[in-house]
């Protein structure tokens, strides 16, 4: 079918040719009509983005759809740990222990569904797995990245001896009988409202050692709150009903109650007003270009006032921003540079208690799905943000909403409506270095415009 589609296209436009071709066309026809001030001119015009680094803190990690755990070493951004705070969710919705239970064994079982490293040899290095009681209640309130501290658990760990993990698909840890006695003192109001038993057991914390001394490298482990339980075995006595056994209580962990990822970064130092060489965009909450766009429109306006141009008549046809890198002597290092990378807004939203810390992408990168993709072989990330300009332009943007970080982006896409939404994506380590202020080839805002009459 396409084929005849052809040769009869081509077909036409031979017997179009034949019958005009004797046919003189003036093309001055009309050109009289219209006012000489109302022919509009495209123009183009490049400006150097006053681009900044600065950490992504306050970066929103509950209900994230995974525990982060796993520590990390770079040469140039330093130590990277991720640890995770969960509740532990009893099987039991009533019932009673029998007469004065005694835990016989808890073991905590850990499936790994995927792992994130940057060296190959990374991919089995053994890591130390801690886990901790909580002392602070896992709410709504406990929505990022720094809310847990240090201070936030019990110092010591409950785990017992050294939980190994090699890299494997799964890790076993056994865990205190003192805890498990713990569990098993719940009363019968605890055991037949959860929510009485999480304010008594409050949740666990789980960590990971970095790799010593001076050793780089390292891996995080992805793990769905779903692939964690909890079995104990515990002897039960009921004299009443004359039992005298063994039995078993299950616990698990479930993405549908607070769970929250905490991050620390020791790249802050690496933070700048003017970094002239590299810019890092680093994963998790980590180090991030920032742009205050009340910068880039006093540039606008300073060029616009040297031209006679009234900004306010200014139409953009496209604003580009063109974040440069140069090409890394390792090639596999552009594994992990992000896909696609757009700026974000840091808004606080609600009132009160109920205030909110959110990174929001700009709608801009909904207009097409390559958006802010990574270009190899120009070597730039190319983020089209020309309606927002043309809002911050117009006075439209203030305040937080000038105030804006490039992020790795996440597209998700709703099944049954095929709505596509797009994330801040904060659950996979990665690191790429664009060209700084002071690099031959810097970022920069490439302006396609007309100025109204």
């Amino acid at each position: 079918m396409t084929i005849r589609n052809i040769f009869r296209s081509s077909a036409a436009i031979i017997f179009s040719t034949i019958i005009t071709s004797c046919i003189e066309t003036d093309k001055t026809t009309g050109s009289g009509l219209i006012p000489g001030d109302h022919l509009l001119k495209v123009k183009s015009v490049e400006f150097d983005l006053p681009v900044q680094m600065k950490l992504s803190d306050s970066l929103q990690t509950i209900f994230s759809g995974s525990l982060v755990v796993g520590s990390y070493k770079d040469p140039d951004l330093g130590l990277v740990e991720a640890s995770s705070a969960f509740q532990v969710i009893p099987s039991f919705s009533s019932g009673n222990f029998g007469d004065n239970p005694v835990a016989k064994s808890l073991k905590m079982y850990v499936l790994v569904g995927d792992k994130s490293f940057f060296y190959e040899r990374d991919q089995y290095v053994p890591q130390n797995f801690y886990v901790y009681k909580l002392t602070k209640d896992l709410d709504s309130t406990v929505s990022y990245n720094n809310s847990i501290t240090d201070s936030d658990y019990e110092p010591s760990q409950i785990n017992l001896g050294g939980s190994m993990y090699f890299g494997g698909d799964s890790l076993v840890m056994d865990i205190s009988l003192n805890f498990a006695q713990e569990l098993l003192s719940a009363n019968q109001l605890e055991r037949d409202s959860l929510a009485h038993f999480l304010k008594k057991f409050k949740g666990l914390y789980m960590k990971s050692d970095p790799l010593p001394g001076s050793l780089e490298g390292g891996r995080f482990n992805i793990i769905n709150p779903l692939d964690i339980y909890f079995i104990m075995e515990y002897r039960h006595v009921d004299a009443s009903n004359n039992i005298d056994k063994d039995s078993i209580i299950t616990y698990y962990v479930s993405d549908s109650y607070p769970y929250v990822n905490r991050f620390t970064h020791s790249s802050g130092s690496l933070a700048s007003s003017n970094p002239q060489n590299k810019l890092y965009i680093e994963g998790f909450a980590g180090l991030k270009p920032y742009i205050d766009f009340k910068e880039v429109k006093a540039s606008i306006e300073s060029w616009a006032a040297l031209n006679n141009t009234d900004p306010a008549k200014i139409v953009i046809a496209k604003a580009e921003m063109r974040m440069t890198f140069e090409y890394p002597e390792d090639y596999t290092r552009f594994t992990y540079y992000p896909s696609q990378l757009f700026l974000c807004t840091r808004e606080e939203r609600g009132t009160g208690d109920k205030k909110t810390i959110i990174y929001d992408p700009l709608e801009d990168i909904s207009y097409y799905e390559t958006n802010g993709s990574i270009n190899r072989s120009l070597l730039y990330y190319s983020l089209d943000i020309s309606s927002y300009l043309q809002r911050v332009l117009q006075g439209k943007h203030t305040g937080k909403s000038l105030e804006t970080y490039l992020f790795p982006i996440l597209k998700q896409s709703d099944y049954y409506s095929g709505a596509v939404y797009y994330y801040v994506q904060n659950t996979l380590y990665g690191k790429a270095v664009l060209n700084g202020r002071g690099m031959t080839r810097k970022p920069k805002l490439v302006l396609t415009y007309t100025v109204m009459p």
